[in-house]
């Protein structure tokens, strides 16, 4: 056996060739190249990151004017007390009150326990239907606003007579009292 032929030698040193570029091609230019694409993905986000910043800042005025213009609203969704106790106790009377001032029959109020920072109450009585819709209108909608979180109503007088009379209620409403915060 003799050696490779010229054309042979040419061949193996074009193919040594090539994978010498390969190898530089994966090993060296490669990863440059990728490390390039990385920093300016993150110079792009760094961009709008900077954009959405300036945005907040020139905003800041207007939304501090909002913010003052909301602390009038607090006392629209919230009811002052000095502890959850009282919150609870306010809760309860104002429930008795609406109940009566809307003319319905009350049974008994008592508290129920609920998520922290939050006051609950059940009223059970009989009412009829325009002076629940009364009730529920004014709970919700008469400031300090309160959540209807649950409401049972039992018909029963009306298969006896036929025609809608007092109902029995039981009826859950919730509050989330403004307190003093902590020193």
């Amino acid at each position: 056996m003799s050696g490779l032929s010229s054309r042979e030698r040419k061949l193996v040193a074009i193919l040594i060739l090539m994978a010498l570029v390969a190898f530089a091609w994966l090993a060296v230019l490669a990863p440059i190249f990728s490390g390039f694409a990385a920093r300016a993905a993150e110079r792009d986000m760094l961009a709008a990151r900077y954009a959405g910043s300036e945005r907040l800042i020139a905003s800041m005025s207007r939304l501090r004017a909002q913010a003052e213009g909301q602390k009038g609203d607090v006392t629209r969704f919230h009811d002052s007390a000095p502890d959850l106790a009282t919150a609870s106790d306010q809760l309860q009377e104002r429930l008795t009150n609406q109940i009566a001032q809307d003319g319905g029959e009350l049974k008994s109020v008592q508290d129920v326990s609920d998520q922290p920072g939050w006051v609950r109450a059940s009223a059970d009585g009989r009412i009829s239907l325009p002076q629940l819709l009364a009730l529920l209108d004014h709970l919700q909608n008469k400031p300090p606003l309160l959540v209807v979180n649950a409401l049972s109503l039992s018909a029963d007088r009306a298969l006896q007579s036929g025609h809608l009379d007092l109902m029995e209620f039981h009826l859950e409403v919730s509050g989330n009292p403004t307190l003093p915060k902590p020193r």
